[in-house]
């Protein structure tokens, strides 16, 4: 039988949480699940818990691969080809979902009325601090955390993977995609659905790269006039861009997307257009520390 879900779970060296992740799927009321491991190569107890925790449970429907991969959106791939269920939800092996009822109260949702993506609320694990992205404007201006949100499968046939050139927000990248395309039905439900942890890379790192781009990636797909603060947005591609020259990475893409703001954006004045580009020229000239 098909799977109702797909919790695809990458993991790396994840033995000090991975418990705590596994009994908070294990308490769930409902269980018509499949669990799809992919782990990187842990060398930690990593995979000893895996096998005890498949020994433990027979019933349940476990697929696991562990092998090195190139970063956690080459392992989300492959979890997403590996999987077979009718809704994938993605997690780490320091998440952990909010309550037994998560899976339950998400299915009902679902039989509730078409969706394609159904989103809800995250907690930090460490910080305690709640999102709730209950408005457009909020999803596409400032981000979304990927333990809030369950996708059909088919709608990875319109996304195709994560793209790995964006190293720590590629799972936003692809979720926009969704968001900006009004063929598909995305709902939000105000349910608390996971606590995620506060120590891996989305939490530590800023990805320059992508927010270097979001602005523009937002006017391609005519969704800027779903956001509150376009010159927010705007202004924080623009320091990314400074940002990634300044570091000397990715410097021609930076470059694509400064001239796109410089020239194709009606809201900055001329002043200021001339002063960031001659900023650029500054900062891609002068020799790095």
């Amino acid at each position: 039988m098909t799977p109702f879900f797909s919790l695809i779970i990458p993991l790396y060296n994840s033995g000090n949480t991975l418990d705590n992740a596994l009994h908070s799927i294990r308490a769930q009321s409902f269980q018509n699940y499949e669990l799809v491991f992919v782990d990187g190569g842990s060398i930690d107890h990593t995979l000893a818990i895996l096998s005890a925790f498949r020994r433990a449970n027979s019933s349940v429907h476990i697929q696991l691969i562990s092998e090195p991969d190139n970063s956690i959106y080459d392992a989300m791939n492959k979890g997403l080809h590996m999987a077979s269920g009718q809704w994938f939800y993605f997690m780490g092996g320091d998440d952990t979902l909010h309550s037994p009822d998560v899976l339950r109260q998400i299915s009902d949702a679902i039989g509730q009325g078409p969706a394609d993506l159904i989103y809800g609320n995250v907690t930090g694990a460490d910080s305690q601090v709640r999102y709730a992205d209950d408005h457009i404007s909020k999803v596409l201006s400032r981000g979304i955390h990927h333990q809030g949100i369950f996708y059909r499968r088919e709608l990875f046939t319109y996304t195709g993977n994560y793209n790995p050139y964006f190293a720590v927000a590629a799972d936003y990248h692809l979720t926009l995609k969704i968001f900006c395309n009004e063929s598909y039905k995305t709902r939000y439900i105000d349910l608390d659905i996971a606590y995620f942890g506060e120590t891996g890379l989305s939490s530590s790192t800023f990805d320059y790269r992508f927010f270097s781009y979001h602005y523009r990636f937002l006017a391609r797909h005519q969704a800027l006039d779903k956001i509150e603060d376009r010159l927010t947005c705007l202004q924080k591609s623009i320091f990314c861009c400074l940002c990634l020259v300044k570091d000397k990475q990715s410097m021609f893409f930076a470059w694509r997307n400064i001239l796109y703001y410089l020239t194709d954006t009606g809201v900055l004045s001329i002043g200021f257009k001339v002063k960031t580009f001659f900023r650029m020229i500054y900062w891609c000239l002068r020799p790095t520390a």
